[in-house]
């Protein structure tokens, strides 16, 4: 880890990105974990629907398995009816919606065998212009802590982050206006795991 002196300070920076590796670091992490706007469309096609039981538990099935968390996804389906899925999501975008992120996934992570990384990954695909997802990879290699404030801290710097590009020359315009926190997230992700 680099040690650096900002604003007078020493700082221990663990990540550095540049605003121009940005693009190829999304193309690589959507190698790596394919299907990521066919889950947003799912995620839309669900708000629209207003939640139904059986289409939720099917959408919470398949973000845990896009998130390599099959485990978790067979575990939360057994252990939770979907009527309790339904409403988890429901009031946790809602949440989202009203500028709670972090209460938002505190709310989807009060399903049975479902913590933060996968109800972080559940509102990313439902509200991927507001939310980000925060796991193990991240939480590790950066320092976050998996509570309610490590996430608030996580998302405040990568929208802070997605302020700092889009305001970059080094992006063409219609590009770094296009990005969303998930993707500034998906980029640290990518850069964290060296691909």
């Amino acid at each position: 880890m680099p040690v650096t002196m900002i604003d007078g300070c020493l700082a221990i920076v663990h990540l550095e990105l540049r605003p121009e590796e940005i693009l190829s670091l999304l193309e690589r992490h959507a190698c790596k974990f394919a299907g990521a706007p066919k889950l947003e469309e799912c995620g839309r096609r669900l708000i629209a629907a207003d939640f139904p039981g059986e289409a939720s538990a099917a959408f919470v099935m398949a973000v845990c398995k896009w998130g390599n968390g099959q485990r978790n996804a067979d575990r939360v389906i057994e252990l939770n009816e979907e009527r309790e899925i339904s409403q988890a999501l429901r009031e946790g975008l809602a949440m989202a919606m009203d500028g709670q992120v972090s209460a938002g996934i505190e709310r989807i992570g009060c399903l049975k065998r479902l913590g933060q990384s996968f109800a972080s990954k559940q509102l990313r695909f439902l509200a991927p212009d507001r939310a980000v997802i925060l796991d193990s990879v991240i939480r590790s290699r950066i320092g976050y802590t998996e509570t309610k404030a490590g996430y608030d801290q996580f998302l405040g710097e990568v929208t802070e982050l997605l302020r700092k590009v889009r305001g970059s020359v080094l992006l063409a315009a219609d590009f770094r206006h296009g990005l969303r926190v998930c993707d500034i997230e998906a980029a640290i992700y990518a850069k964290l795991q060296g691909y």
